[in-house]
């Protein structure tokens, strides 16, 4: 049986995938904070759930994640949205089960590798020099569309500023050069994203102080808080792994392209 998520349902699921929160922090944060742009569909089977399904809704590509015990369940999940899927390209961010389970259930896959770090001591958190962060609001939301605009990062939206904490360095001129930001904020995890530098401000460790900074402030109501980044990004992996940050126990995961059945 295939059902809508409602408040009763979403406390089961968060029983079953909140066991291994790094495995499942994507839809965590779907069924939690960013539940009023998703749309959540599970099944069932004997009265257990076996997979669960989140669809975005406020974006300008399909994209998804998911939970199933099985490919059969997903398989169940994704033929109930109907023509919504059928033959349509999605992404997904997987750990390695999940991107078996969807080989076996979608036409074509591609799959670029990622890493996952997590940090849940602030005091495990280094950074060479700390440049002055303000915190931003929707104040600077325009401010920061240029910002991002220029530094070719398209998908950001003034919404993310409801999210959680954006910090930024400015310069003397008081115009933001760098920031760092979140893309959800749960209590199993927080995602730090939207991180950007202005090209002439780049290699002064702005982003690396946006990103303390930011983490510091999310460790206050997160159990740990996440990044992610693509494996060929020396320059990341140098940077985050000289920050303190560490692999998580679902390190690597996958950036994926999926056609659907």
């Amino acid at each position: 049986m295939i059902e809508q998520a409602d408040e009763n349902s979403i406390k089961d699921v968060l029983e079953i995938i909140g066991e291994f929160p790094m495995h499942n922090i994507i839809l965590i944060a779907d069924v939690t904070q960013l539940r009023d742009w998703c749309d959540v569909r599970l099944i069932r089977r004997e009265g257990e759930i076996r997979g669960v399904f989140a669809l975005y809704q406020d974006l300008d590509f399909l994209a998804g994640a998911f939970w199933t015990r099985s490919a059969d369940a997903l398989r169940g999940l994704v033929e109930n949205y109907g023509e919504v899927l059928r033959g349509a390209k999605m992404i997904f961010i997987c750990t390695e089960k999940q991107l078996e389970i969807l080989r076996a259930v979608t036409s074509e896959v591609e799959a670029l590798k990622e890493r996952q770090m997590v940090m849940d001591d602030p005091s495990m958190l280094e950074c060479e020099e700390m440049a002055p962060t303000v915190r931003l609001t929707m104040d600077d939301a325009e401010e920061l569309r240029e910002l991002y605009r220029i530094c070719d990062t398209p998908a950001w939206t003034p919404n993310a500023l409801n999210l959680g904490p954006f910090f930024g360095v400015k310069d003397q001129e008081g115009k933001i050069v760098s920031v760092a930001g979140v893309h959800f904020v749960t209590e199993y995890g927080a995602e730090i994203g939207n991180v950007a530098t202005h090209p002439e401000h780049r290699r002064k460790g702005y982003a690396a102080c946006c990103v303390v900074t930011a983490t510091k402030e999310l460790l206050k109501g997160s159990a740990r808080v996440l990044l992610h980044f693509f494996e060929d990004n020396n320059a990341a992996q140098k940077l985050y792994e000289k920050m303190g940050f560490v692999y998580s126990d679902a390190d690597p995961v996958y950036f994926t392209k999926a056609t659907m059945y």
